[in-house]
């Protein structure tokens, strides 16, 4: 019983070393997102859709605010977007979903920059 004991405490202790590293870093909110949210939004974490009605006039874009919880919604907003435009299965257009954006907390001259952890196209 106490050989169990004590690799319950070595688990717990490593665990604690583990979140202790993960939150020294810059943005540990961000590596928690990449490993358990590859693919999609953290839920802390807000979805932007960049839609471009014609790729052939890449300069003429629409990007939303970052309201969208996941990249399932973003994409639905961009496909509706799309229909309005007569272009329902993107032949012209296309879409980006830019999940989480996080700002470079080193620039300290009032200007907000960063960037996204995922771009999905």
């Amino acid at each position: 019983m106490k050989m169990n004991k004590r690799m319950l405490r070595r688990a717990v202790l490593a665990l604690a070393i583990a979140g202790l590293a993960v939150a020294s870093f810059g943005n540990p909110e961000r590596h928690i997102a990449d490993l358990f949210w590859s693919d999609d939004a953290a839920p802390w974490e807000n979805v932007t859709a960049v839609y471009t009605p014609d790729r052939s006039e890449p300069r003429k874009i629409q990007i939303t605010e970052a309201v969208f919880a996941d990249v399932a919604a973003c994409r639905d907003h961009v496909m509706a977007l799309a229909a309005e435009k007569g272009d329902p299965d993107l032949q012209k257009g296309s879409f980006e979903c830019a999940v989480g954006f996080y700002p470079d907390k080193s620039a300290g001259d009032g200007t907000v920059s960063g960037d996204y952890r995922l771009i999905i196209r």
